[in-house]
């Protein structure tokens, strides 16, 4: 039976050499094996697989690339490991939320999937908290496979994963040490029940305890930073061989160096896989890196391509409903929301203020995830723009609660910040080239000043309420509809569509972008 094609990018594979960990003071590990061809734990060689942001089961087609799906991601696995049978699949983070399929779905058919294909390790994105701390407990319970984090603790200071800061593996004759690292909770719903500890300092401490209680020949940091950062990690501690990171860019896979260590991200939405080959030279253990593209020209395995197949019909049997026509395209360019005004924005801020019936209606620039072209309005595109499932709150917050708002969602503009604020009742300028801080001004409320020592009702989104990416100013109001009893973003946008009948947004000088 031939096998199906896999096409490696013409990325060099270079070979680094790395000093054999000096022995532990270590618990017993397995012992080695007689060498069999059969026997996987008998290779001298050792192969990790590496992937993350898995928010879509199918193919993703973007960009013009046509990428991705579970059925393709078993089967370019399963051609590695025919290659090598001593082979560990390791997932780095993101399969909840994101995505229309992540926001229905909540990540549990990824972990269908990837039970079926064998993942052997998973880190946390910080999406797999998008629906909050029991959902993301919910998914390692239904795993197969360990999930490990370094960095996160709960309320109590406690690891979330109860022994999972490390996890050592025995993949051939190589004993490797893997640790995980996510950033970004705060830009979710368990922000208020997870902290995120200094990524070094968990670094250290995990390879520390790590080494200390395991032999261990190869240590591979697991992370969601990007390449910058895992610069930095790899110059702090340098106990660490090999790094998988953050995808980079959803078209291309990214291999670099920090000194010896190779830094590898792949393609977003499954679009490529890091393979990092580990063998045994005398002492010393070398790492090879290269790339295997996850696209059209892989065939698919036919079992998980039923499954996709499943959830793409379950989706079009209930995202089909048409609720309003388009007649001018509710667009988002260049995430142009993270920055300016946008017809997108408005209008999703007027469905929020129309729910119910508020002064002022708020919505998080970064909180946008898709388009609504037209020429039909459906319940797909609710979900496609809204897919965190969060709850539209009413809020009475002071003026000068709301102006602390603006100020801190404008305040990261320079680098596309989810924080900035689309409205509704409400308009503003503000300059950002202006220190932190001092850039909004002429804030008004239905046209006249807003008034500091005044209150206003604003219909918000739980997750910009509880101070999500670093918008504080509605912390201190007094809530009138608490998330338990609001409807999720999704479910205003619906309403909202289905009582006009028809979209007609525009930009109308609500943000006013000054020098």
């Amino acid at each position: 039976m031939p096998r199906p094609l896999i096409r490696l990018l013409s990325i060099p594979a270079l070979a680094i050499v790395l000093s054999a960990s000096a022995p532990a003071q270590a618990q017993a590990a397995p012992p080695d094996q007689a060498a069999d061809a059969d026997n996987p734990r008998a290779s001298n060689s050792a192969t990790l697989l590496y992937f993350n942001d898995a928010h879509e089961i199918g193919p993703v087609l973007s960009g013009g690339q046509d990428r991705g799906g579970v059925a393709r991601l078993s089967t370019a696995i399963d051609t590695v490991r025919e290659d090598n049978p001593a082979t560990s699949v390791v997932f780095g983070g993101d399969l909840a939320g994101g995505t229309l399929f992540g926001g229905l779905y909540k990540g549990f058919p990824m972990v269908d999937a990837f039970n079926k294909i064998g993942v052997d390790l998973a880190n946390f994105g910080q999406h797999d908290f998008d629906f909050g701390i029991d959902n993301a407990r919910e998914l390692v319970a239904a795993s197969e496979f360990p999930w490990i984090t370094s960095n996160l603790v709960d309320a109590e200071g406690e690891p979330f994963v109860a022994g999972g800061t490390w996890e050592v593996q025995r993949i051939g004759k190589v004993r490797v040490g893997f640790i995980g690292l996510t950033d970004a909770i705060d830009t979710t719903l368990a922000s208020d029940q997870l902290d995120e500890t200094d990524p070094v300092e968990a670094a250290r401490a995990a390879v520390a305890d790590m080494t200390a209680t395991e032999k261990v020949d190869v240590v591979v940091a697991v992370t969601q930073h990007s390449m910058d950062d895992n610069r930095v990690l790899a110059q702090a501690v340098p106990e660490i061989d090999a790094i998988f990171g953050e995808e980079m860019a959803e078209y291309e896979s990214v291999i670099s160096y920090s000194g010896r260590v190779p830094l590898m991200a792949p393609e977003g939405n499954i679009g490529s896989l890091i393979r990092l080959d580990i063998t045994k030279e005398g002492g010393e253990y070398i790492v090879t890196p290269s790339v295997i593209e996850v696209d059209h020209t892989v065939t698919p395995d036919p079992s998980l391509r039923q499954l996709e197949k499943f959830y793409e019909a379950d989706m079009a049997a209930n995202l089909s409903t048409v609720l309003a026509t388009v007649q001018t395209p509710l667009l988002n360019p260049d995430n142009a929301a993270r920055r300016q005004e946008t017809a997108l924005g408005n209008w999703v801020a007027d469905a929020f203020r129309a729910y119910h019936g508020t002064q002022i209606g708020w919505m998080n620039g970064g909180g946008l995830r898709a388009e609504a072209p037209g020429p039909d309005f459906t319940t797909r595109d609710a979900y496609s723009i809204a897919p965190f499932d969060n709850k539209v709150m009413v809020v009475q917050a002071s003026g000068a609660g709301i102006v602390a708002a603006l100020e801190q969602g404008v305040g990261h503009v320079d680098i596309l910040g989810g924080g900035f604020p689309q409205v509704s009742g409400i308009s503003y300028s503000y300059s950002p080239s202006a220190a932190v801080g001092s850039r909004v001004s002429d804030v008004r409320v239905a046209g006249e000043p807003i008034d500091v020592a005044s209150t206003y009702s604003v219909a918000v989104t739980n997750y910009v309420v509880g101070g999500g990416d670093g918008v504080a100013g509605f912390s201190g109001g007094s809530v009138l509809v608490p998330a338990s009893g609001a409807p999720s973003d999704a479910e205003a946008i619906m309403a909202h569509a289905k009582s006009l009948g028809v979209v007609n947004a525009t930009t109308e000088g609500r943000i006013t972008v000054l020098p």
